[in-house]
């Protein structure tokens, strides 16, 4: 209904004051730049993690409990030294247990099943030891970082300088994937539960 009220006003104002209206202006600017090169990047495992089946007896009652910790290899390959960031995007967000993290989906019941952790181990930039960094304000200002955090940008700067990223032709991160299951006594576990994390780790070029 807003919509029709406001296309409405606007055709009666233009009616009323042509004159006036016709007398101003605004203009377009289209900005961005063209890279001449590409970045791809990829996860060791094909980016899935398979805890089978976990009973519900092995479950804590009163916190969560953790699932499965499993190395996984991140790594950012580039045609040539770019300067770039990851955005990674959680598929099943509002899902998560625990707020900032990654979602694990619903129980039959609508229940939060629990969260996924990405924490980075090690960072290597073009085979030198860097340190991770993020930025939670789209890249103006960057700080050291330790895990993948889904409301910020990750990206890699000199281990002297956590606070400007780093042109890389090739980023290896080794990440801890750890997944969480919400306390038993906020779950419904009188059927079975899937566990169904999705994310997407987006290269974003500054």
């Amino acid at each position: 209904m807003k919509k029709y009220v406001a296309a409405l006003s606007a055709t009666a104002l233009i009616s009323i004051a042509p004159f006036a209206l016709a007398a101003s202006s605004t203009d377009l600017t289209v900005t961005g730049t063209i890279t001449p090169s590409a970045c791809t990047p990829s996860l060791s495992s094909g980016g899935i993690v398979d805890h089978g089946k976990v009973s519900a007896k092995d479950l804590n009652p009163t916190q969560s409990t953790v699932v499965g910790q499993h190395p996984m290899q991140l790594t950012v390959s580039c045609d040539a030294a770019t300067l770039f960031a990851l955005k990674p995007i959680d598929n099943k967000s509002g899902t998560e247990s625990t707020n900032g993290h990654f979602g694990l989906g619903l129980t039959n019941a609508d229940e939060k099943i629990g969260f996924v952790h990405l924490q980075v181990k090690q960072t290597l930039a073009d085979a030198q030891v860097a340190q991770a960094i993020g930025s939670s304000d789209g890249g103006v200002t960057w700080d050291r970082q330790n895990v993948i955090d889904k409301n910020k940008l990750s990206s890699v700067g000199a281990t002297a300088d956590h606070n400007t990223p780093i042109p890389v032709k090739e980023l290896v991160m080794d990440l801890e994937v750890s997944t969480f299951i919400a306390r038993a006594d906020s779950l419904t576990l009188t059927d079975e539960a899937t566990l169904d994390g999705s994310a997407t780790i987006e290269v974003k070029y500054m």
